[in-house]
Parts: structure tokens; sequence; C-alpha cells
């Protein structure tokens, strides 16, 4: 819908949909704030010293290993905050994203800097979710550089058109061009993505997931962006895995409503059937193998991503018609299950859920996803479970927690993702 902007710019445009919503008029201020305490939180929060310094640290994962072994994702972890802090408009050569940026540099194999990256790449093991978040994390610096000279020149980044092309300088040129190529590497013969090579299949064997699919879609979209090539077929395997993964059948909606502002914008509709999306299809544990909120929004939002990607290349009729069944399919899932105060049908990850709400909030232009103004239920417990000292804290998200929800939170009120479709009948 919007592209990242200063808070209180982007958030004027809630006043309309605040006032025809019957909120508290106070109510951009107030998510203009959240997103202030926030960043300066997760600014604060950023490693000041040691072999750590610029990253925001670790934690030992609840999940796997029984909480006794640390976690490896350092420099996701930092380059999500990198993301975030970016995508709320930090200046690109803050010392806190400057710091990031070196870290990162620091502990990615050189292949990464070169043509020679492979699946073998493993300096510091680097999963898909990194490699993907590392390339968005690119992006947001890319576009927080031309912002920064828009302002400069005394005009709104909002506005100007044509948006000047993203200049990305040799070093982050190559990790984004090093990185597509490593996740293109890792698509499994089914079409989805694990956490790659050499955690390609752990744990339980399984060779692919919904998160993980959907947060690598996000980085090659990025990718694209920036100038890199994703043949076709890569959208297309994927596209087809998701559909494979969602539930094959489910209730009927029991009413029919609107899904736009106006009232008249209907995305569900009767002939709908309420289909989610698990974790790992087929998983032995019985959790993960069943559908959830938040599973359910990666499952969309890959699919939104796979058809705006292929609408670029003619898609086969039929392969579009069941993307577009199963992304109005998906939604009738939200909304048949629709929480915002946990993640439904889930056991952890509340947060995760809501940037998903986000994602696909943003990613299709969707205001409601049935009669649920999905950013302002959101973003109204967001700004309530806020700590006073700026973070968010669920503890429902593997550790680091306090950094995670954080990024998530801040993503979500800011709606940092990039649009790329009207979603409409």
């Amino acid at each position: 819908m919007i592209r990242a902007c200063s808070a209180v710019l982007v958030l004027a445009v809630l006043c309309g949909s605040v006032r025809a919503q019957g909120v508290d008029a106070s109510f951009p201020k107030q998510v203009a704030q959240a997103i202030d305490k926030g960043v300066e939180w997760l600014k604060k929060r950023q490693v000041q010293k040691g072999v750590d310094k610029g990253s925001w640290g670790t934690g030992t994962n609840p999940l796997y290993g029984g909480g006794t072994g640390e976690s490896k994702e350092k420099i996701g972890y930092c380059a999500l905050a990198l993301f975030a802090l970016l995508s709320c408009d930090v200046d690109p050569e803050d010392p806190v994203i400057v710091e990031g940026f070196t870290y990162i540099d620091k502990y990615l194999d050189p292949a990464w800097k070169t043509d020679n990256v492979n699946v073998d790449t493993t300096k510091e093991q680097v999963s898909t979710y990194e490699a993907a978040v590392v390339i968005m994390a690119i992006e947001a610096y890319g576009n927080g550089v031309i912002d920064k000279a828009l302002r400069a020149a005394k005009k709104d980044p909002k506005t100007v058109k044509p948006r000047p092309a993203i200049q990305l300088p040799k070093d982050k040129k190559s990790i984004v061009a090093a990185a597509t190529k490593w996740l293109l590497l890792n698509q499994s013969k089914d079409g989805g993505w694990r956490y790659g090579e050499p955690m390609h299949s752990s744990p339980s064997g399984i060779q692919q997931d919904t998160s993980a699919t959907q947060f690598v879609l996000l980085g090659l979209v990025s990718a694209t962006r920036l100038g890199e090539k994703v043949d076709p077929k890569v959208w297309e395997k994927a596209a087809n895995w998701n559909l494979k993964c969602q539930e094959q059948d489910g209730p009927p909606l029991k009413v029919i409503l609107p899904g736009g502002e106006d009232g008249k914008t209907v995305l569900m509709k009767e002939g709908d059937k309420s289909r989610g999306f698990p974790y790992t299809p087929g998983s032995t544990e019985a959790q993960d193998a069943k559908a959830q909120g938040g599973m359910t929004a990666c499952g969309i939002c890959s699919l939104i991503l796979c058809r705006a990607q292929l609408a670029k290349a003619a898609p086969k009729k039929e392969l579009n018609d069941k993307m577009t069944r199963g992304i109005f399919d998906g939604l009738a899932w939200l909304q048949t299950n629709w929480s915002v105060s946990s993640n439904p049908g889930g056991h952890r990850s509340h947060y995760y859920y809501l940037y998903g709400l986000e994602r696909v909030g943003v990613l299709g232009t969707i205001d409601k996803i049935g009669e649920h103004n999905w950013y302002i239920e959101g973003a109204t417990l967001l700004i309530g479970a806020q700590k006073p000292e700026g973070l968010w804290d669920s503890k429902t998200e593997i550790e680091p927690c306090d950094v995670l929800d954080t990024c998530f939170a801040l993503l979500f009120l800011k709606k940092a993702t990039i649009p790329v479709t009207l979603l409409t009948r």
C-alpha cells in the first residue's frame, strides 16, 4: 500500500480509517510514538562490545535441543533488526546501521562477495531465513539512501515519480547476487525451502516448510527489484508446492462480508472454503502438521508473491486460477479463525503471526479481512502490549524473543512490506 517513510506521514493516512472505525482520534499519534520508542529500544539493544559487536546477539533456542544449544542465526537476527530499523526510517548512515552491516560483512564467507557461492558455503552457517533477510535489509538500505537524498532536496519520497533506482555499493551488490544464487540452489525438488545445507532436512527429515519458503520468496522478490534474475519456473514450482500444502478442503464461509474500506470490494464470497496452511505438512509433530494462523498467513503471502511474479511471464491459466482460489480460501480461513490476541491454532510465535497479517494485507493491498480491519485491531493490541522501555516480548518466540518480537511489532506498525498487487476478484 505505502512504502516506508516517516512514521507521521505514513500514519496520517489512517485518520479517515480511524474515524470510520470509531477509534480514538489520537490513534495515529499513539502508533507513531510506539514506533519511535521501539526504534530507540532496538538501537540500544545492539551489542556494543566483543566478538558480537554490531549484532543483536543470540540466545538458546527452546524448541530444538531442549534449549541447551546456542542459536546459530546471529547474522539473521542482525539482518532482521537492520531491516526493521531501516523500514522505520533510521538513517542508513546511522552508526547502528553501519555497525550492523559491518558485523554481517565480517562473518559472511568471503565467497558471498564473489561469484563462487555454492551450497557448501558455510564459514558461519547461513540459513535460508538469513540469506533472504540479508537481501531484504540491503534493499531497505538502498531505499533509505534514496529517501535521504530526496528529503535533502526537499522532496517527498512518497510522491516522487518515477522513483530513482537503487544504486548499491559494490560490496552489497555482490552479497545480494551471491545470496540470490544460494537461495535458488537450495530450492527443494518439490519447490519449497527448509533451512539450507547442511541443515536442509533437519529436524525430522523435513525438506521444506511453509515459513522458510515464504521468507525465501520475500527475499527473492527483493532481489528482483535489485536487478537479479529469477527463472519463472522457480515461482511456478513454489506455487505448486504451496498449493499442495494447503488443506484440500474445508467448511464453506457462513457469511459474505466486504474486504475493502469502501464497503464494496468483496474479497470473500459464497463458495469460498476455509482452508489453512500448516508449518510442515506430513510432519510427525501433530502441532506442526495442522493449520494455524501464522503459517496460513505465510502460505497466502507466498501465493500472492508467486502470482504477482508469474503475471509478468504469461502464467498458465489453470495455475493462476488455483493460486487465486488458494489465496481467497486462505483469507477465508483467517476470517473464520480470526484473532489478534494469539496465533490461532498455533502454540507459539504470536507476533510472527501478526507480521504475517501485515505481509498479507500490504502485499495484496487488503484493508479488511472479512469485517476485521486487521491493521487497527493488531496495532491496538501492540500499543497496549509495548513495555515501558519500548520493547515487545510475548514469550512465545525463539530467543532472543525481545529482539524478534520488537522487530515484528515495528514491521507491523510501520506497514513495512512493499505491495506487489491489488488483490481483487
